[in-house]
């Protein structure tokens, strides 16, 4: 369960990274390597260095958000960048659409098991995340 998780969220966070050929020059690991850490039928599970460096090309915490919650806890951002407050809106509407969309995707067959419930609970943690960087744009405007 926790491994499929952690699966999916690399798969995703490579994507975002423009695919395995992109983002293997950014990692100490090859295409091979990436890509049998997205595979569920591998055993293997991608390192938290790696995981770290592919969240960061990512520019969100696609694989530690997954990391985190199988320990019970949250990711928080402790700084935010200077992005503009519209296109952090459109990141928010566009993640809390997402979580929306999954969760009636999961619910189609009239049962959320497992792994649909983690994919939800992923999409759930990218609008959180988004939500902070906004309100961490109106505490630094009201200062």
């Amino acid at each position: 369960m926790l491994t499929a998780a952690i699966k999916t969220a690399t798969r995703t966070a490579i994507k975002a990274c423009g695919g395995l050929d992109s983002i293997s020059r950014a990692v100490r690991v090859g295409i091979t390597q990436l890509s049998d850490y997205c595979n569920r039928e591998k055993a293997s599970v991608v390192p938290v260095d790696v995981a770290v460096e592919l969240d960061k090309e990512a520019q969100e915490p696609l694989i530690l958000s997954v990391m985190a919650q199988a320990e019970g806890f949250a990711l928080v951002p402790v700084k935010f960048g200077n992005g503009l407050l519209p296109h952090d809106m459109g990141k928010f509407a566009k993640a809390t659409s997402e979580v929306l969309q999954k969760g009636f995707e999961s619910m189609a067959d009239g049962n959320v098991d497992v792994q649909e419930a983690h994919e939800i609970l992923i999409h759930a943690q990218r609008a959180r995340t988004s939500l902070h960087h906004i309100d961490g744009h109106s505490a630094q405007d009201h200062c």
